[in-house]
């Protein structure tokens, strides 16, 4: 496989807002307060329109907003800033990867009209050049590094919005197009992932996304966006280059004028407009063509549908759909069809039609393996999203003064290895505190004198636990409270996330202990009632009586204490 591959990962940084003083978190309890706008296209300082931009309609958006944004995420007040914070985190990631930081930076304007920002652009600023990511021993060139503002989240509906995560502060690294096999792209994006998390950066889903330019000789430079799962990259690589290959070898077409048809196919009260495609016959495909075909009816379909239709039909699939063959016929005699001829049909309101037929034009016009942005599928395939950007997609962001960055001191963070190596338990429960991004706070709370193994089990077990049944985080405070009540015999441990759940919900903590002679005579009686139990399993009796002492005790006694006492009493009557 020759391929030529380049990274872009963009990771959010543990910060305030690029632009204003919200905090980033997603907020998914908000109440139902909207906003519209509607966006479309313009040109650039420069007089051009954004290759990229051209293929976005005028839409109208509706934005949800929620309490971790304000009026410079609805674009209502101008952008205070940068950050000071997620630029030195931003400069520090440069410094892991020996990039060399601008004097100066200038933040831009990036065109985006597809309701992804309120603006119609995306804020980023270039703050370092080169550098290197060691991999395996190899050196894989970094060719910049960028700090940008998030877009925002997705909404229920398709041209709906949440402002949430807009202004998140995100860096952007760009490497050089040197990965030469999809296992090395997936290497690459893993020991960035192990940089990143060095730094101080935000964890969990979606707090990193990555992208992937790859080229293949025979195609054209592809932009893959939006993975998720990197155990999914080998797939959808390998996937896009068949694709490239398959369709290099596809010529490019000459397309007709768009008709109107209405008088042969009858659509509701709407329209009906086709185009004819020259010698695209057998290529557009359909549902039983194999692995290897083409489908160039999905491509020209992936393009319309940017105009806001639902799909096409095409020549190849049809009769079906209620057209039956002598309307085909009639089609293709009104287009002027000959026998290696094709022709793309499209039902709705004659502008939305007409817009989607052009688009369809522009990719037969292009052939084989355009140069485009797709978007990575669950399934490992992709889809179109919009051509590749140029140029005229930038221009200067008049709203934010130019920010010197000579005379700031950054410092070298340790590494994940080295954050690891400091923590003195297993080296399981080191590597997850420390990958999780808890060894900050793990250390914070030990250096008040607790217990280690019990912070740990907290910070691992029992807060996940309370986050996926949406019970509220407690802080330090609460959770140093516990551990004194631990250390005074007044709680015991197994009471701890019970405690933690009535610490986070603002209410007393439960402090119903029992003396060892309670246990001691509960275990006695106990073992009296299961005698002939004991005798007939002997040690195997030890599970099930455990379960019975633990039901009426647990979290008023250390479960140590009750599994040596009950072990004890077994042993006797053995």
């Amino acid at each position: 496989m020759k391929l030529k591959a380049g990274l872009e990962i963009h990771q959010q940084l543990d910060s305030h807002k690029l632009f204003c003083k919200c905090e980033s978190n997603l907020d998914n309890n908000r109440e139902e307060k909207k906003f519209r706008r509607r966006l479309h296209v313009t040109k650039s300082e420069m007089g051009k329109i954004d290759t990229a931009a051209k293929t976005e309609r005028i839409r109208n958006f509706e934005y949800e907003t929620s309490e971790f944004d304000c009026l410079v995420e609805a674009d209502e007040e101008p952008p205070k800033g940068p950050n000071e914070n997620a630029l030195k985190i931003a400069l520090q990631v440069a410094k892991m990867l020996d990039s060399k930081p601008l004097e100066e930076i200038q933040f831009m304007r990036k065109i985006i009209v597809d309701g992804s920002n309120t603006t119609g652009f995306q804020r980023t600023a270039l703050i370092a050049v080169g550098g290197r990511l060691k991999i395996d021993g190899e050196d894989i060139g970094i060719e910049q590094i960028c700090l940008e503002e998030d877009s925002c989240r997705k909404g229920k509906k398709e041209d709906e919005y949440v402002t949430d995560r807009l202004g998140i502060p995100l860096v952007e690294i760009t490497t050089s197009p040197e990965l030469k096999s999809p296992k090395k792209v997936r290497e690459a994006a893993k020991e960035l992932g192990n940089i990143l998390r060095a730094c101080g950066v935000k964890r969990g889903i979606g707090t990193i996304r990555q992208d992937v330019n790859i080229s293949i000789p025979e195609g054209e430079r592809v932009e893959l966006k939006g993975f998720q799962n990197l155990d999914m990259m080998i797939e959808v690589i390998e996937n896009e280059v068949n694709r490239q290959k398959i369709l290099s070898k596809i010529s490019k077409a000459n397309v007709g004028s768009v008709m109107d048809v209405g008088k042969i196919i009858k659509y509701k009260n709407e329209g009906a407009m086709a185009c004819k495609i020259s010698g695209w016959k057998g290529l557009l495909g359909n549902k039983e063509s194999d692995n290897e075909h083409p489908r160039l009816g999905k491509e020209l379909s992936e393009y319309a549908k940017k105009s806001g239709v639902k799909g096409i039909m095409h020549s190849d699939e049809l009769p079906n759909y209620g057209i039956d063959e002598n309307d085909v016929k009639t089609i293709m005699k009104e287009l002027k069809c000959d026998d290696k001829d094709s022709f793309v049909l499209v039902l709705g309101k004659e502008k939305i039609a007409r817009k989607s037929l052009e688009m369809v034009r522009n990719r037969a016009e292009q052939g084989g393996v355009p140069k485009e942005v797709r978007k990575v599928l669950e399934n490992g395939k992709s889809t179109f999203l919009r051509p590749i950007p140029g140029a005229a997609r930038m221009y200067p962001e008049t709203d934010i003064p130019p920010v010197d960055l000579r005379g700031i001191e950054i410092s070298k963070p340790s590494t994940l290895k080295e954050r690891i190596e400091k923590i003195k338990l297993g080296k399981d429960i080191s590597k997850q505190l420390v990958v999780k991004g808890l060894d900050k706070r793990y250390e914070n709370l030990i250096s008040k004198g607790v217990n280690e193994k019990i912070i740990a089990r907290i910070l691992l077990n029992e807060m996940p636990e309370m986050r996926k049944n949406g019970i509220p985080e407690p802080g330090d405070k609460e959770i140093l409270k516990i551990l004194k009540e631990i250390e005074a015999g007044n709680i015991a441990k197994e009471g701890i996330y019970e405690n933690l759940v009535k610490l986070a919900r603002k209410e007393e903590m439960s402090q119903d202990t029992i003396s060892m002679e309670e246990l001691e005579k509960y275990i006695i009686e106990l073992l009296e009632e299961k005698k002939s139990f004991v005798k007939e399993n002997g040690g195997r009796a030890m599970g099930p009586l455990m379960g019975i002492v633990m039901e009426k005790y647990r979290g008023k006694i250390d479960g140590m204490i009750i599994s040596q006492k009950l072990k004890e009493g077994i042993e006797r009557i053995k």
